[in-house]
């Protein structure tokens, strides 16, 4: 397992395909934007790029996507529906793509018609070790005999300021060990998990939320927010590799 450096993309080696993980690329926010007043030209493309380039240089055969792969809800925008099918059927053509469904993803069905995309439900998947889920809801059961969780949706990110009181946000990975106790009293069973991994949202114009700030421990979904995870405990690291101390620290 693998953090690429510089990118919000995890690279595993331990599953049967040399596999690409990604999350929360929230392809068409640019139409949410524009119904503000802001005007960006459509972004699936330079997306699609961005991904061709991950598969190119880690030469991955498989590619999960870790839910929100569209953004409007609770309908399909227009610039959605013209781009996405295309983006799909382009992917697929190149490697094998999986996608576990986030809160953004309704009707996502519609848009990979035709195409080899492969849809799990929002609980999401294991495969050995790892189970794979957006975050928006609980695991399937298949968690208890899982090592590791990883998880999108919370775009985690944090806040640095200087002397002056300027400040910028920028992207991180979260990795926490599990409270087990939590877990076991909802699957009513023992469980392995022992870690979970938060991915940094892919889309870049999703700055993130501040996990430094009070606001941003408001984390999404019921593993967070039922303390599943020993949040303060938590190891964050900047895309460049840097470690920079536990949540509880920052």
């Amino acid at each position: 397992m693998k953090f690429l450096k510089e990118k919000p993309a995890l690279l595993l080696d331990e599953t049967d395909k040399r596999t690409l993980v990604i999350g929360d690329l929230h392809l068409g926010l640019e139409y949410e934007i524009y119904k503000k007043g802001i005007s960006i030209p459509p972004r699936v493309d330079k997306q699609k790029e961005r991904i061709n380039n991950l598969i190119g240089k880690t030469e991955a055969e498989r590619i999960i996507l870790l839910g929100d792969v569209k953004h409007n809800v609770p309908q399909t925008s227009v610039s959605e529906k013209e781009r996405l099918p295309q983006f799909f059927e382009d992917l697929s053509q190149r490697v094998e793509v999986k996608i576990t469904k986030g809160n953004h993803d309704g009707n996502i069905e519609k848009l990979v018609e035709g195409t080899n995309v492969e849809i799990t439900p929002t609980e999401g998947f294991r495969e050995g070790k790892f189970y794979f889920n957006h975050g928006q809801s609980w695991p399937g059961k298949e968690i208890k005999d899982s090592e590791i969780l990883i998880r999108g949706h919370s775009h985690p990110a944090v806040e640095f300021k200087d002397s002056l009181g300027f400040s910028s946000t920028v992207p991180c990975w979260v990795r926490g060990p599990t409270r087990r106790k939590v877990i076991e009293g909802k699957y009513e069973e023992d469980v392995d998990l022992e870690e979970i991994i938060i991915l940094p949202a892919f889309n870049q114009l999703l700055t993130g939320m501040p996990m430094n700030k009070e606001e941003g421990k408001n984390l999404l979904g019921p593993i967070l927010e039922n303390e599943a995870m020993d949040v303060d405990e938590s190891k964050v690291h900047l895309l460049d590799g840097t470690y920079i101390g536990k949540l509880e620290d920052l």
